[in-house]
């Protein structure tokens, strides 16, 4: 997998389908591609395409249930107030994340709650 790095400043929302939607800022390549991985517990990882994978850091409890159970997100791109792209992203629900993320500094949401 690519190098990665941490998207802290995210927001995850839902229209009145229940679909979700990750709003982003918006990053200078396009995505090929483009799916998430995740456990179902505190990150995900957006993979972009090859050269870009990035963190979804502290995936809030009361979302993380709609999202394993999502097939497709949406990803919106955002430079300030204005979208710069959106595409969907595939749902890849897996046992574990490919990444450590205890070496890569990630605490618990928990963790993060208690500060």
């Amino acid at each position: 997998m690519a190098n990665y790095q941490t998207e802290g400043n995210y927001i995850v929302a839902e229209n009145e389908n229940g679909e979700l939607y990750i709003y982003i800022s918006a990053k200078p390549e396009k995505p090929t591609s483009p799916h998430i991985i995740y456990d179902g517990r505190d990150h995900a990882l957006l993979v972009k395409n090859p050269n870009q994978t990035f963190i979804l850091d502290y995936i809030n409890p009361d979302v993380r249930d709609k999202m394993r159970k999502s097939r497709q997100l949406v990803i919106v791109e955002t430079i300030m107030e204005n979208i710069k792209d959106a595409y969907f992203a595939d749902m890849q629900i897996v046992d574990k994340l490919p990444i450590d993320t205890k070496s890569a500094g990630l605490k618990t949401w928990e963790e993060i709650a208690i500060k």
